[in-house]
């Protein structure tokens, strides 16, 4: 190898791993068999219950969750099973339907720029308001039970609580 090849080992890109093409769901089975795996063995490794697994595998779709749980199902296992995912999906299309994940497109993001936060002061005088209200019934009741000592009062105050 020349120095330059040294230098910059990704500069070549090796060929691509040939996926063995599955025709049907029907096929997993025998691939699974074929790499030694039981169903329990994909059970404890996917955290997906034999009878999904086996229902997958049997192409009985009817019994098998919808959505994104799915999808999810299926990546996870053609991942174990090291072979390509999209023939899969697009035959479980009408039980799949139409799933777009992924952060980019849940809600709480979607109009994080949208929406602008209007912080007025109009909301603390209020509230500076109503703490002042309190504060003097609170004093006008302590003085008026005579919890207040007469020589804290001002003269003027005193007179009225005589």
């Amino acid at each position: 190898m020349t120095d330059v090849e040294l230098k910059n080992p990704l500069r070549e890109e090796s060929p691509p791993v040939q996926n063995e093409l599955i025709i049907s769901a029907g096929s997993l089975r025998s691939l699974r068999v074929s790499k030694g795996l039981s169903l329990h063995d994909v059970e404890v490794r996917l955290k997906y219950a034999a009878k999904l697994i086996d229902a997958l595998e049997s192409e009985r779709f009817e019994s098998l969750p919808r959505g994104l749980p799915l999808k999810s199902l299926v990546k996870n296992y053609a991942k174990l099973l090291e072979i390509d995912s999209k023939p899969l999906e697009v035959m479980l299309e009408p039980y799949i339907g139409r799933v777009e994940g992924g952060i980019a497109n849940h809600t709480s993001t979607r109009s994080l720029g949208a929406h602008q936060i209007e912080h007025s002061q109009g909301g603390s005088v209020v509230w500076f308001v109503l703490i002042l209200m309190l504060a003097l019934a609170a004093a006008g009741v302590a003085i008026w039970q005579g919890l207040v000592p007469s020589a804290w009062l001002p003269a003027w105050l005193g007179a009225w609580t005589k």
